[in-house]
């Protein structure tokens, strides 16, 4: 994927999200995120900027992480909110990667957001299930470190 179509993503997925916590049905997701190329604009730093705090603002409503969503499936607020952390922190990788930078994430973030990632992937599978990861198609490197792990997990 190339840079401006992984920001594009990023601002499509933060902006569908927000609609979903504030009760659009999982299609409007899918129609925001087919947008995903038009999404970055012109000015793609101040339109994620805007969608970020447009999200933040909506999980900070009173109930919002108890709030049913409909996403693949009706979850809860705060399951919403753990896949839009771990689609950013993946997503960062991915752009400090294609960039060639350090990502700068903190382990504990990434501890974090593998915690969440690796129980879904074991069970059944269920995380390649939606087509957004690869299972991991190599053996995971002795001693990896956190984030070499969680990008085992999601097959990067």
């Amino acid at each position: 994927m190339e840079c401006r179509t992984l920001v594009g993503h990023l601002i499509a997925g933060t902006q569908g999200y927000c609609e979903l916590l504030k009760g659009a049905p999982a299609a409007k997701l899918r129609s925001t995120l087919a947008q995903q190329s038009e999404a970055a604009g012109t000015d793609p730093v101040t339109t994620i900027k805007s969608a970020v705090r447009s999200l933040r603002a909506a999980f900070a409503e009173p109930g919002a992480l108890e709030r049913t969503v409909h996403h693949r499936v009706d979850i809860p607020g705060s399951q919403l909110l753990a896949f839009w952390i771990g689609d950013a922190v993946v997503h960062s990788w991915d752009l400090a990667t294609a960039v060639g930078v350090d990502p700068g994430l903190d382990e504990q973030l990434v501890e974090l957001v593998y915690g969440y990632y690796a129980p879904i992937a074991q069970y059944a599978g269920a995380l390649y299930t939606t087509g957004w990861f690869a299972a991991p198609t190599r053996p995971l490197s002795e001693g990896a470190t956190p984030l070499e792990q969680l990008i085992h997990l999601v097959g990067r």
